[in-house]
């Protein structure tokens, strides 16, 4: 026995993750139909507040879910290799001082104030222990890894399983220990940033973005009424109050947020890496058709 991986705990997390989505894209459509349904005033702003929560809470559920879902925690004779999500800590075994349940702590553990089922992650500092960061699933039956610098709390589906296993390795030595690595998710936006194709892709959304949220706020405010869509003899559609015309940077703003999440996950592999870049270069052509689409409005508006 020379390499063991442990799976964190995942059914009951995974099933929170999924129906956290589904309730807020639920509610990120009833927004949507509510403010399009809606008249001109503080209630059409109001009923879009469930939609851009929805465009920032739905990546980060997304991210926490993959997280879980590939999170693993590996035992080898040289060392301990801990992954969640972008995060990897590569523990050689000589810098391992201990390894025990977390009840075995004579004070009690501080958990992340942000947290929830399938997703315990975050730092916290406790008395005569240090900083603690937390790679887990729940918050029973903790393993803490100690090492000079850091504590680590993991969550594996087999805590007695992963003890036996660490001093069976133990025992065996370590012939030669694996090099000490640390992998954040800034990383990968440093990453990204450094490569210039993937960076003038982002600029260039973002600033498309930003030109489109500016043509709408210019012209709302000289208009009290819009043509939306078309009759199906190709006439201009219903009459609408203005504002509603400020949907469309919220809509592009909502699949910016989609894009640039997904192509971050995207990104990190080479075999992937070109599907980031479609994904990007999609957050370019979103705003543009969206642009032309105010364009006609505009125009077919009195």
């Amino acid at each position: 026995m020379e390499e063991l991986t442990f799976q964190p705990e995942r059914g009951f997390g995974v099933a929170f993750h999924l129906a956290a989505m589904l309730a807020c894209l639920a509610a990120a459509g009833w927004g949507l139909w509510q403010a399009i349904q809606t008249g001109v005033g503080a209630g059409f702003f109001a009923y879009l507040i469930p939609l851009l929560a929805a465009a920032v809470i739905i990546p980060l559920l997304a991210y926490r879910l993959h997280a879980l879902w590939t999170g693993s925690y590996t035992l080898e004779r040289e060392g301990i290799r801990l992954r969640w999500g972008l995060r990897t800590e590569e523990i050689p075994m000589n810098a391992v001082a201990w390894v025990h349940p977390a009840s075995e702590l004579m004070i009690p553990l501080s958990l992340p104030w942000l947290r929830w089922p399938g997703a315990v992650v975050g730092v916290r500092r406790l008395p005569r222990v240090g900083e603690v960061e937390f790679l887990a699933s729940r918050t029973k039956d903790l393993i803490l890894i100690a090492t000079p610098t850091r504590t680590y709390a993991i969550s594996p589906a087999d805590p007695a399983g992963f003890l036996q296993a660490f001093q069976k390795l133990t025992e065996m030595g370590s012939l030669i220990p694996i090099a000490a690595r640390s992998v954040y998710p800034t990383f990968l936006i440093s990453r990204i940033w450094a490569t210039p194709p993937a960076r003038n892709l982002l600029l260039g959304s973002l600033g498309l973005s930003l030109g489109l949220v500016f043509v709408v706020s210019l012209s709302v405010p000289s208009r009290t009424s819009i043509h939306l869509g078309f009759q199906p003899d190709g006439s201009p559609g219903d009459v609408v109050p203005a504002v509603r015309l400020f949907l469309l940077p919220i809509l592009n703003s909502f699949f910016l947020l989609i894009d640039l999440f997904l192509g971050l996950f995207l990104f990190r592999s080479e075999d992937s890496r070109v599907l980031a870049y479609l994904l990007w270069a999609g957050g370019i052509l979103t705003p543009v058709l969206f642009l032309v689409g105010v364009f006609f409005i505009l125009q077919a508006s009195p």
